[in-house]
């Protein structure tokens, strides 16, 4: 049992250390930007599906909630880094948004950003120890997403 309790001490304090240093990554680039670091992932998703996305599209790939996701877009939106593909203005949720020009550029440059921290981050890995981290780590994750909906089912 007290094996399992430290495993849990290690496990959330490296996960949780992990999270305020890519927070503090992205307040850092993204006030350099004039962003908000809760842009990132959008402008990310957006710039990797130049197609668009919608909101619910967003919702499920950013993790957050209809709400945060409209108030991202009208806030992006304003900024000119994302317009709607059309508007119909009957169908909010099912209007796919698209990254602008200036978007596009602001998203060249998060990530390479993000290809730095990653970079430095993992430098001391081999290809075959990274791999069996990110195999490990989404065995871990999928299993902690399998236990919340059995407890939001209860």
């Amino acid at each position: 049992m007290i094996d399992l309790i430290e495993r849990f001490e290690a496990f959330t304090t490296s996960v949780t250390k992990a999270y305020k240093c890519i927070q503090k990554i992205k307040l850092t680039e993204t006030e350099r930007m004039g962003l908000k670091a809760s842009h990132v992932m959008y402008l990310y998703y957006l710039g990797k599906n130049p197609e668009g996305l919608t909101a619910t599209q967003l919702c499920k790939l950013c993790i957050e909630d209809k709400a945060a996701v409209s108030r991202t877009m009208v806030d992006l939106t304003e900024k000119g880094l994302v317009k709607p593909v059309e508007i119909d203005s009957g169908r909010k949720y099912r209007t796919k948004m698209v990254l602008t020009a200036e978007g596009n550029e602001i998203n060249k440059q998060l990530n390479q950003v993000i290809a730095e921290a990653v970079s430095q981050a993992s430098s001391n890995l081999s290809e075959t120890e990274r791999e069996h981290f990110y195999h490990v780590f989404f065995q871990i994750t999928d299993h902690l997403e399998k236990i919340c909906d059995s407890l939001q089912q209860k």
